[in-house]
Protein backbone atom coordinates (compact mmCIF):
# COMPACT_ATOMS: atom_id res chain seq x y z
CA UNK A 1 0.00 0.00 0.00
CA UNK A 2 1.75 3.20 -1.20
CA UNK A 3 0.77 6.73 0.64
CA UNK A 4 1.25 9.38 -1.15
CA UNK A 5 2.46 12.73 0.84
CA UNK A 6 0.43 16.16 -0.10
CA UNK A 7 1.90 19.37 0.45
CA UNK A 8 -0.20 20.13 3.09
CA UNK A 9 0.96 21.74 5.97
CA UNK A 10 -0.24 20.07 9.15
CA UNK A 11 1.05 22.14 12.21
CA UNK A 12 2.38 25.51 11.40
CA UNK A 13 3.11 27.22 14.33
CA UNK A 14 -0.47 27.16 16.61
CA UNK A 15 -2.31 26.96 13.12
CA UNK A 16 -3.30 23.57 12.32
CA UNK A 17 -5.12 22.61 8.41
CA UNK A 18 -8.28 22.63 10.85
CA UNK A 19 -8.18 26.33 11.65
CA UNK A 20 -7.50 27.72 7.87
CA UNK A 21 -10.71 25.76 7.16
CA UNK A 22 -12.48 27.13 9.57
CA UNK A 23 -11.73 30.58 8.83
CA UNK A 24 -13.07 30.32 5.22
CA UNK A 25 -16.86 29.02 7.06
CA UNK A 26 -19.26 32.33 7.11
CA UNK A 27 -21.20 30.92 10.16
CA UNK A 28 -24.78 32.22 11.41
CA UNK A 29 -24.13 35.10 13.99
CA UNK A 30 -27.46 34.15 15.68
CA UNK A 31 -27.00 33.08 19.19
CA UNK A 32 -28.15 29.41 20.20
CA UNK A 33 -29.58 31.25 23.37
CA UNK A 34 -31.72 33.82 21.30
CA UNK A 35 -32.70 30.97 18.75
CA UNK A 36 -34.59 29.02 20.81
CA UNK A 37 -37.24 29.28 23.49
CA UNK A 38 -36.38 28.37 27.20
CA UNK A 39 -39.01 25.10 26.85
CA UNK A 40 -36.46 24.25 23.46
CA UNK A 41 -33.40 24.66 24.82
CA UNK A 42 -34.14 22.67 27.64
CA UNK A 43 -35.50 19.80 25.36
CA UNK A 44 -32.29 19.96 23.56
CA UNK A 45 -30.32 19.99 26.60
CA UNK A 46 -31.76 16.82 27.61
CA UNK A 47 -31.46 15.14 24.71
CA UNK A 48 -27.44 15.48 24.79
CA UNK A 49 -25.69 11.99 24.75
CA UNK A 50 -24.39 10.04 27.99
CA UNK A 51 -20.84 10.53 26.57
CA UNK A 52 -21.13 14.60 25.77
CA UNK A 53 -20.26 16.86 28.71
CA UNK A 54 -22.73 18.57 30.07
CA UNK A 55 -22.68 22.48 29.60
CA UNK A 56 -23.14 25.13 32.41
CA UNK A 57 -26.21 26.56 32.23
CA UNK A 58 -27.93 29.60 34.17
CA UNK A 59 -31.33 29.03 34.87
CA UNK A 60 -34.02 31.73 36.06
CA UNK A 61 -36.58 29.79 38.39
CA UNK A 62 -39.63 32.09 39.88
CA UNK A 63 -37.14 34.77 39.76
CA UNK A 64 -33.96 32.93 40.86
CA UNK A 65 -30.78 32.60 39.43
CA UNK A 66 -29.44 29.09 39.23
CA UNK A 67 -26.13 28.18 38.04
CA UNK A 68 -25.58 24.33 36.81
CA UNK A 69 -25.87 21.42 34.91
CA UNK A 70 -29.50 19.83 33.23
CA UNK A 71 -28.75 16.74 34.36
CA UNK A 72 -32.46 15.16 33.35
CA UNK A 73 -35.86 16.17 31.83
CA UNK A 74 -39.23 14.30 32.63
CA UNK A 75 -42.64 15.20 32.04
CA UNK A 76 -43.31 18.18 34.30
CA UNK A 77 -39.57 18.20 36.16
CA UNK A 78 -36.17 19.57 35.60
CA UNK A 79 -33.33 17.58 37.24
CA UNK A 80 -30.14 20.27 38.28
CA UNK A 81 -27.14 19.50 39.41
CA UNK A 82 -25.84 22.74 40.51
CA UNK A 83 -22.56 24.15 40.08
CA UNK A 84 -20.27 23.25 43.24
CA UNK A 85 -23.21 20.48 44.49
CA UNK A 86 -23.28 16.98 44.33
CA UNK A 87 -26.77 16.63 44.75
CA UNK A 88 -29.48 16.85 42.19
CA UNK A 89 -32.40 19.34 42.45
CA UNK A 90 -35.83 18.44 40.93
CA UNK A 91 -37.64 21.95 39.90
CA UNK A 92 -40.94 22.50 38.23
CA UNK A 93 -40.68 23.14 34.02
CA UNK A 94 -43.77 25.50 34.79
CA UNK A 95 -41.56 27.92 37.13
CA UNK A 96 -38.51 28.20 34.15
CA UNK A 97 -38.58 31.67 32.66
CA UNK A 98 -35.03 31.37 30.78
CA UNK A 99 -31.86 29.17 30.16
CA UNK A 100 -28.20 30.68 28.88
CA UNK A 101 -25.59 28.19 28.02
CA UNK A 102 -22.43 29.91 29.97
CA UNK A 103 -19.34 27.35 29.46
CA UNK A 104 -19.41 24.37 27.05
Amino acid sequence: MDVKKINLPCAVGKQTVHDTLKRNLKLNEKSITTSYSAEELVELLSRLPAFAPKPVCKFIINGRTLFGKLEQKKKSSLYIRHKFGKKVVQYNIEQLQSVDILKY
